[in-house]
């Protein structure tokens, strides 16, 4: 893939797309993050799969980094949530 002088194109035609030039955008880039015997032996209880204890620990990194604070709703509460306020924004609400 194309790569400009600082970041890869990919990541630069999004934020040019998205940015449009009214706002700054600061990406991070973080390094591959491949699990080995020390993450399995001191973040995994062995109670949840592995894959899940990957996940997880992928997100806190990320949450960590971007200062995101971590939620755990689901995607079905968000999108119950939007439809709430949609129909409250129109006089809807019962």
């Amino acid at each position: 893939m194309a790569q400009t002088e600082a970041i890869p194109f990919l990541n630069y035609f999004v934020s040019f797309v998205c940015m449009h030039g009214y706002s700054t955008l600061t990406m991070y880039e973080m390094p591959v993050f491949t699990p080995n015997e020390y993450f399995w032996k001191n973040h995994w209880d062995g109670k949840e799969e592995k894959w899940v204890a990957f996940a997880r620990a992928v997100r806190e990194a990320m949450a960590e980094t971007g200062g995101f604070e971590l939620s755990n709703t689901k995607l079905e509460d968000k999108v119950e949530f939007k439809k709430l306020i949609k129909a409250g924004s129109k006089g809807k609400v019962k």
